[in-house]
């Protein structure tokens, strides 16, 4: 073998080194920051005894932080029902806060196990991560001044609405011709309603209900239009994860059979809805 092979064949073993080195620290360094895309999460909460939900905080009566800085709203105790079922004790479980743009993240890179917060089941999020049967539903409401002389949804052309990253009807209202002004959470789009820079905060009118309740809101805001664009909520969770989702599922029907949804609504002083209503129905007439 002459002095220029040798040479070329030392060089790509060189270079298959190189590249074994590279591939075995990009696997060594794949935690924390990596898409999980597989694995058994009920297994692993079960061994570790605590299952992560992300949930909201800032979606009275549904996610909220109270007067005691706790977790709670009608989702935070369907959380500790489902934590119930899986773990057997409500209180195995930690709430992350998660807003609409970094919730379906969070749940891909690991960091929660579930998402309960408001996720509303579309096609474009199913590419990319598992739903849970669907447990509530809502619409896309608006809030707005109740002299602000908005009648109909196409009254709202060529005007600025606020609205929230990551929501799905967006682009919807966009395509309306509607302006859309989006902010990171709630707060801060309820504070550029009331400064006056959008004439009305377009958003699930579910939410509104609890804004409505309270003093500030009541007497001069209101929902005036019908709703629109109105989808089941659904359980986030990962690819691939075909044991949780079924356990999930289960909890899930348990609870509605039992009428948890139904009585919670109830408590949290929610306008009772007629999708509450037949999904308790339907898993009684199926037990």
């Amino acid at each position: 073998m002459n002095t220029i092979t040798t040479n070329k064949v030392r060089f790509k073993k060189t270079l298959a080194c190189i590249a074994l080195g590279v591939g075995l620290l990009m696997s060594a360094c794949s935690t924390g920051g990596e898409e999980q895309t597989t694995g058994d999460t009920l297994e692993n909460i079960k061994q570790r005894e605590k299952i992560v939900v992300g949930v909201k905080t800032d979606y009275t009566p549904y996610g909220f932080i109270d007067k005691n800085g706790k977790n709670a709203g009608l989702e935070i105790d369907i959380a500790k029902y489902i934590t119930n079922e899986l773990l057997g004790s409500q209180e195995k479980v930690e709430f992350v806060p998660v807003v609409a743009s970094n919730r379906i993240e969070f749940l891909k890179q690991g960091k929660i196990d579930l998402v309960i917060a408001t996720m509303t089941k579309t096609p474009e999020r199913e590419k990319v991560i598992d739903f849970s049967e669907e447990y509530y539903s809502a619409g896309t409401g608006l809030l707005t001044r109740k002299d602000s002389g908005i009648e109909e949804w196409d009254d709202l052309k060529g005007k600025k609405v606020c609205g929230i990253q990551g929501s799905f009807y967006n682009k919807e209202l966009t395509q309306r011709g509607i302006q859309m002004v989006n902010f990171p959470g709630t707060a801060e789009a309820y504070k550029a309603l009331q400064e006056g820079r959008c004439i009305g905060f377009a958003y699930d009118n579910s939410a509104f209900v609890g804004k409505l309740l309270e003093p500030s809101w009541i007497k001069n805001w209101h929902q005036p239009l019908p709703v629109i664009l109105e989808k089941p909520w659904g359980m986030g969770i990962r690819k691939n994860d075909q044991a949780f989702l079924d356990a999930v599922n289960a909890a899930i029907t348990k609870m509605e059979a039992e009428g948890f949804i139904v009585d919670g609504e109830k408590k949290w002083k929610i306008p009772p809805t007629e999708h509450a209503d037949k999904r308790m129905k339907k898993a009684q007439s199926n037990k």
